[in-house]
């Protein structure tokens, strides 16, 4: 086929990529799923977008509206901890009115809030929805976790990710993750990036050179649909269609972060310090965590966009890790001193400084998923020439609980915490998604449901976004029709 396609005048990267394309997977443009763990709710009086009039995709994520502000019992905005994704709202869905299974408790949920079970323990193999599409698909999920799992930790809370025989636990050195998904491939070494090029000359044919192509197919025999795909494919980019093969990097990312890593030659699991009271806790103090994390999304990243590994999941940190967050100045453990302090949707609370600084920790966590995840696949999708990786991604935002204090696994409202007449707030689960997955989402809208209704809803919706249509997970109802292009 190179031979073939060389004597029609082609040049030799465009006719060896053309053979190298006649042997995979016919065309179309990747999905990918990448399902970030941030730990331990929000505080919803700086988390709950504002909506204008009854329009739910007409909002504001920068900040947040109190019913009242301090004692002057006047309305007040707050700021929000989704500002940083205030310019790429049109990407975002932000559900509210969900709910996890209640059966195991909130602590106990955070075995659960990803699978299909409501066990009591964490001993029992269950199913999360990361495996569940992987399985639908045959790929095989990369798990990474920044604090995943310390050394010596309590055996329940950390276990997130299961593949229905077991848990598995997260890779958190992202040295050892970034080897074992780039390490087949050669670093850079500068110049054009030959696949680049080669898809370039590939879509610089004219329609003629094309339909030659398809005369020459009348010789070939097994090889002779999958290569008639592809071409099809070609006439239809050139048409203006979205077609087109899946990106494959011929050549390693760069990986500063990783290799920052690298370079201190740390452990495969930093130590948190020695446990914390009885739920064992682990007292924090690394102030490489930002580094780690930073190097564990620049290895998710890149595996997204290389099609490398198309479902990714990333845990922050563990249900109950009590990280100390010195490195955004606040002296504090994330888990009891930071987020255990509201309740966070009282109103009155909008202005109160401990609630802010569990705001202050939270918004960090997003404003990392911006730079770490959002802007690095806010470029062209080679696999899908005219739109942007983003558009062919779906990243799933998710914590275990509502709200910090009270453990909130649904929608409620706290009338106690309310002085009458003063309307209450109800405290969401903090759900929201980020891109397209190939047109398969409707995105820039808010999500709501009068009722609570299963996130495993959620699931099934994701699921089918993917191509992995699931008929139940756990004990969803259906999927979000309104949500589904």
């Amino acid at each position: 086929m190179f031979l073939r396609a060389a004597a029609l005048g082609l040049a030799a990267p465009a006719a060896f990529n053309l053979s190298r394309l006649a042997v995979a997977a016919p065309a179309g443009a990747p999905k990918r799923l990448l399902i970030f763990h941030m730990p331990h709710g929000v505080p919803n009086i700086h988390y709950n977008p504002q909506v204008m009039g009854g329009d739910l995709t007409q909002f504001v994520l920068n900040h947040s509206v109190a019913s009242v502000c301090g004692t002057s019992n006047k309305a007040c905005m707050v700021p929000s901890i989704l500002s940083g994704l205030e310019p790429y709202k049109q990407y975002v869905n932000v559900y509210q009115g969900f709910k996890y299974a209640s059966g195991a408790g909130p602590h106990v949920n955070a075995v659960n809030f990803l699978t299909d079970s409501k066990d009591l323990e964490g001993n029992v193999p269950r199913l999360s929805i990361d495996h569940a599409i992987g399985q639908k698909l045959g790929i095989k999920p990369l798990n990474l976790g920044a604090s995943a799992r310390p050394l010596g930790a309590v055996t329940l809370y950390p276990k997130v990710f299961w593949d229905g025989t077991g848990f598995i636990e997260a890779e958190k050195n992202p040295v050892k993750a970034a080897d074992a998904v780039f390490g087949g491939l050669k670093a850079p070494t500068g110049g054009v990036n030959p696949d680049v090029e080669a898809r370039e000359a590939l879509l610089k044919l004219t329609e003629g050179e094309v339909q030659g192509l398809q005369q020459e197919l009348s010789s070939l025999t097994s090889e002779q649909t999958k290569l008639q795909a592809h071409l099809d494919a070609l006439l239809a980019l050139h048409s203006g269609g979205n077609g087109g093969g899946a990106l494959s990097c011929s050549t390693a990312p760069a990986l500063p972060n990783v290799e920052k890593i690298r370079a201190l030659n740390m452990p495969d699991v930093t130590p948190e310090g020695m446990p914390n009271w009885y739920l064992g806790d682990y007292q924090g103090d690394n102030q490489n965590f930002p580094l780690i994390l930073a190097a564990q999304m620049e290895v998710a990243a890149q595996a997204i966009a290389c099609n490398a590994s198309p479902i990714v999941t990333l845990q922050a940190m563990f249900s109950t890790s009590a990280m100390n967050f010195k490195f955004i100045d606040i002296n504090k453990a994330h888990h009891n001193d930071i987020s255990h302090n509201g309740p966070e949707m009282n109103p009155l609370m909008g202005t109160n400084a401990l609630v802010s600084t569990f705001a202050d920790a939270q918004r960090w966590f997003i404003d990392q998923i911006v730079e770490g995840l959002v802007k690095p696949l806010l470029v062209d999708d080679p696999a899908a020439p005219g739109t942007k990786i983003i558009d062919n991604t779906i990243i799933y935002v998710c914590s275990e609980i509502g709200d910090g204090q009270n453990h909130t696994l649904k929608t409620e409202e706290y009338p106690t915490y309310h002085p009458d007449p003063q309307p209450y707030t109800s405290a969401y689960l903090p759900l929201l998604t980020i891109g397209g997955g190939g047109g398969a989402l409707k995105t820039g809208r808010i999500v709501r449901n009068a009722a609570d209704r299963p996130a495993t809803d959620l699931y099934l919706t994701l699921a089918q976004a993917m191509g992995a249509p699931l008929m139940t997970f756990g004990d969803s109802t259906g999927s979000i029709k309104e949500v589904l292009a």
